[in-house]
C-alpha cells in the first residue's frame, strides 16, 4: 500500500468535485487513485457502545456481536491490500472497546494514517500516552456547549464539559493535534460565541456544523433541535472560511462515497457512509475487495449518481451554493436515493443569503414540490417498506438491521 502520506492535503479529496491532474506529484497520485476507485479513506465504527447518551446520536445498536480483535486485524490487512491510506476510528465511543489500542496499533504497523473520533470523557493520562504513541493525524472531540448545564443536557450525562476539557488538555500536553467539533442546535446556539472563546483559549482547531442526522432506524428523535434557516444564515454571515461556489455540470458529483471512501460498521457490514446504511455485504462472509468492487450499492452510486440523474438538484437555481446534499438523508427523508433533502436546501439558502444579503433567496425545486413541508411525497415508501434501488433487489432503509448483512 502507499505508506507515504501528507497531513497538509485534505483527506481523499473531501470536496465534491473531482479535480483534474495536478503538477503536484502527491495530488496527481490521489487523482489517479480516485479515478481507479481505490478506497483511499475508510471510516470504521468500531463499536456502538458509548458512555454518553447524546440526544442527536444516530447509532442504533443491532444486538449482534461486534467484530472480534482477530476479525478486525483481518479487515485491516484487507484494507491495506486494497490501497487504503487514511483510516478514521469512531464509535459509539472507541475507548469503550477494551481492545481499541491493540486494533489501532496494528493499523499503524500496517502503515495507515490514523485519525480518531472520541467524546473525550474517558481520556486518562495513561490513555493519552497510548493515543500519543499512535501518532494520529488528529483527534476529533465534540464540544456540545460552553457550560456544564448545556453540555450535560445534550450529552445525557453529568460533568461532561469538565471531563472533555481534561481530555483535550491531556492530549495537548503530549503534542497530539486536537480538533473540537460543535454540532449547533437550538440548545447550544445561545452559547456559540462562548464556545468560540473557549476554543481560542485552548488553541485547537475548530469546526461548527448544522446537520442533525436521522437515526439509523429512520426515527428523527432530535429533528426538533435543528437550527432554522435564519439561524444558519446568522452563523454563515460571520464565518470567515473562504467559500467558492461550485462548478456544476451534468457529471458533477455531490459526494465521494463509493469513489474513494466507505464505512465499516461494528458488525462487519460494508456501507457507503454513516448516512446511507445500505450494505454491500458483510466482511465476515465476503472479502473487502469483492464487496468494494462488485457490491450493488457501490456499483449503483458509481454508475448513476451524477448531477444529471438528481432531478431536484440538477435544476436547482442555487446548486452552486449547496455543500450538503446527501443521498442517505434523501433516502431517509423521502424514500428517494436520487432526491434532495430539506436540510441541504436550507443550508444552500443560508449560504446564498449570507453572501447576497440584499437578494431574494430562491426557493428550491424540492421545496416547491413539497410546499415547504417535511411530509414525505405522496406515494413515497415509509420507513421499513421496500424501496426498489438495485435491479432485482428490494432494499430497506434499515435492511442491514434485519439480515446478517449479506446481499
Amino acid at each position: 500500500m502507499y505508506k507515504q502520506t501528507r497531513q497538509t492535503v485534505e483527506v481523499a479529496f473531501a470536496g465534491c468535485e473531482l479535480p483534474g491532474p495536478s503538477d503536484d506529484p502527491y495530488e496527481a497520485l490521489l487523482f489517479r487513485l480516485k479515478q481507479e476507485f481505490v478506497p483511499l479513506t475508510v471510516l470504521w465504527e468500531l463499536t456502538h457502545k458509548c458512555n454518553l447518551d447524546c440526544i442527536m446520536c444516530y447509532n442504533v445498536p443491532l444486538g449482534q456481536s461486534e467484530l472480534t480483535t482477530v476479525e478486525c486485524f483481518n479487515v485491516l490487512e484487507q484494507l491495506a491490500s486494497a490501497g487504503t491510506l487514511y483510516l478514521t476510528f469512531t464509535g459509539g465511543e472507541i475507548l469503550s472497546r477494551r481492545d481499541f489500542f491493540q486494533i489501532a496499533q496494528h493499523a499503524r504497523s500496517l502503515g495507515f494514517a490514523v485519525s480518531l473520533k472520541t467524546n473525550g470523557t474517558l481520556i486518562t493520562p495513561e490513555k493519552a500516552d497510548q493515543i500519543a504513541a499512535l501518532a494520529p493525524l488528529r483527534v476529533d472531540i465534540s464540544l456540545l456547549g460552553a457550560t456544564e448545564k448545556t453540555f450535560d443536557a445534550i450529552a445525557g450525562s453529568k460533568d461532561t464539559l469538565r471531563r472533555v476539557l481534561r481530555g483535550v488538555r491531556l492530549l495537548q500536553e503530549r503534542n497530539v493535534r486536537v480538533k473540537l467539533l460543535s454540532l449547533l442546535m437550538d440548545l447550544n446556539m445561545p452559547e456559540r460565541e462562548q464556545m468560540i472563546d473557549l476554543v481560542m483559549e485552548l488553541g485547537v482547531d475548530y469546526e461548527q456544523a448544522f446537520k442533525i442526522s436521522t437515526a439509523d432506524d429512520g426515527t428523527d428523535k432530535a429533528g426538533d433541535h435543528q437550527l432554522s434557516r435564519e439561524q444558519m444564515t446568522e452563523v454563515l454571515a460571520v464565518d470567515h472560511t473562504p467559500f467558492r461556489p461550485r462548478t456544476v455540470n451534468a457529471t458533477s458529483r455531490t459526494c465521494s462515497v463509493s469513489l474513494s471512501s466507505c464505512l465499516v460498521d461494528p458488525y462487519g457490514n460494508l456501507l457507503p457512509c454513516i448516512e446511507l446504511r445500505i450494505p454491500a455485504g458483510n466482511l465476515r462472509n465476503k472479502p473487502f475487495s469483492e464487496l468494494w468492487s462488485n457490491g450493488g450499492i457501490f456499483r449503483q452510486l458509481r454508475n448513476q449518481h451524477v448531477m444529471k440523474n438528481l432531478p431536484d438538484c440538477w435544476i436547482c437555481p442555487i446548486n452552486r451554493y449547496c455543500e450538503g446534499r446527501c443521498s442517505g438523508l434523501a433516502l431517509k427523508e423521502h424514500g428517494d436515493l436520487y432526491g434532495g433533502h430539506l436540510l441541504a436546501c436550507q443550508q444552500a439558502q443560508a449560504r446564498f443569503a449570507s453572501i447576497f444579503p440584499n437578494e431574494r433567496v430562491p426557493v428550491t425545486p424540492l421545496q416547491t414540490r413539497l410546499h415547504g413541508s417535511t411530509v414525505k411525497r405522496p406515494g413515497s415508501p415509509q420507513v421499513g417498506q421496500p424501496i426498489p434501488l438495485l435491479e432485482g433487489v428490494n432494499v430497506h432503509p434499515t435492511f442491514f438491521m434485519e439480515t446478517n448483512g449479506s446481499v
